[in-house]
């Protein structure tokens, strides 16, 4: 940018540096500006993962820990409970999922078979995207997580699924046994003998970040009053491949968190008098 100014009988020529120093100066002011937005963005993302992945395994543990600080063999075995119908069932129909939502701020106790569903795997030979079914004798709903309202705490973050299945025969009786020794009736009581094999997968999901609508990803990934959806456990070699709910949620963009325990329920029989 180029002037110029008569004064005095003389021509004086200016140039316009200044302006243009100024608007570089702008620019890099503004590519800064741009840069630290992206980085705060960058950092911000970072740490809600971090946080949602920490509040993801912390209440997908939980429902574990409940089941194994459960110290006494009866309660935690009772035809009542989720894990001792599942144990129930597995004489007569092995292979069913039982499953039911873990809220810990329901009165209701939280594993009560009267708020369980059993669902039927698909065949081995289904298509991997084959579907659940209720069981037709065991035909309650009442197990399906609800994702608008069945939080596990007052935040109104996480709800989480949790699916029992037996997974091997209870050992022989006896086989825990010293040999040799009398087995006379009231010689021996029961403890610790393997009764079955189980195994708990719990699904911690936090449905506000779905990409999708709540209700459409409700009825096609877990199911509820009119809809079935997926098995939670394909662990079993008969099962392999077969698609989940983790597997829909995930497809939906839904944080989730998927944890597996597997544990004995044991009761032995132990040597109480000396042997004849």
């Amino acid at each position: 940018m180029k002037s110029s100014i008569r004064k005095n009988g003389t021509m004086h020529h200016q140039r316009g540096a200044t302006l243009i120093v100024v608007l570089i100066m702008l620019l890099l002011v503004t590519m800064l500006g741009v840069w630290g937005i992206r980085t705060a963005m960058t950092s911000l993302n970072i740490a809600t993962n971090s946080q949602v992945g920490q509040l993801l395994s912390q209440t997908g543990d939980t429902p574990s820990n409940y089941f194994l600080n459960m110290s006494n063999y009866n309660d935690l075995t009772r035809i009542t409970t989720a894990v001792g119908q599942a144990i129930t069932l597995h004489k007569e129909r092995p292979g069913r999922e039982v499953i039911f939502c873990y809220k810990p701020t329901s009165k209701e106790i939280i594993d009560t078979a009267f708020d369980t569903t059993v669902l039927v795997p698909p065949q081995q030979t289904a298509d991997a995207n084959t579907k659940a079914t209720i069981d037709s004798v065991y035909t309650n709903r009442g197990g399906f997580c609800d994702l608008t309202k069945d939080f596990g705490s007052s935040r109104e973050a996480v709800v989480t699924q949790v699916a029992v299945k037996i997974i091997s025969q209870p050992g022989a009786i006896g086989a825990d046994l010293e040999r040799g020794t009398n087995q006379a009736e009231g010689a021996t009581e029961t403890k610790d003998k393997v009764d079955a094999k189980v195994r708990v997968t719990t699904t911690a999901i936090m449905p506000s970040f779905a990409r999708s609508n709540i209700t459409n990803i409700q009825s096609d990934c877990i199911g509820g009053s009119g809809a079935v959806g997926y098995i939670n456990d394909n662990l079993g070699t008969e099962l392999q491949g077969k698609r989940t709910v983790a597997d829909c949620l995930t497809s939906y963009g839904v944080p989730i968190s998927t944890q597996v325990q597997e544990f004995e329920m044991r009761s032995r029989d132990i040597q109480i008098e000396a042997p004849m």
